[in-house]
């Protein structure tokens, strides 16, 4: 049924900054961040996200969910930044990871506006290019 309440939107971005850090936990356990976090973020796109009433409100509220979920995860790892001492690192990770979750959720969320059961093309889109970015990054 679809919705454009407010307190919808409000779930949306409560979720984008609260998953990261409940996601530590699994992630650590099965060392696959990728596959975590995308898995995740399509029960958040088809719970909530594609409950939207417009294509465009989806969109956006992809777009916003990804930006916190990256900057939360960001804030998440301030810590051992501080502990490193280099700040740059953390400019590093505002630069890169937070446009490639809004990045990630975008992709899955365009996967179902068509047809819902497309989220498991968006959903192994996701994965790949979450996994490329983990790679390209622990080179550099």
């Amino acid at each position: 049924m679809p919705n454009n309440n407010p307190i919808h939107f409000i779930f949306i971005i409560l979720a984008g900054l609260i998953l990261p850090m409940v996601l530590i936990p699994v992630v650590a356990l099965t060392g696959y961040s990728e596959v975590v976090e995308e898995l995740v973020k399509a029960l958040v796109v088809l719970v909530l996200i594609s409950r939207l009433s417009s294509s465009k409100s989806k969109l956006i509220a992809a777009a916003i969910f990804g930006l916190l979920f990256g900057l939360s995860e960001s804030m998440l790892y301030l810590n051992n930044i501080l502990q490193i001492g280099d700040m740059s690192i953390f400019g590093q990770r505002l630069l890169y990871t937070m446009p490639m979750h809004m990045l990630t959720v975008l992709i899955i969320t365009f996967s179902t506006l068509k047809k819902r059961w497309y989220i498991l093309f968006g959903l192994v889109n996701a994965v790949i290019l979450h996994s490329l970015f983990n790679q390209v990054v622990s080179w550099l």
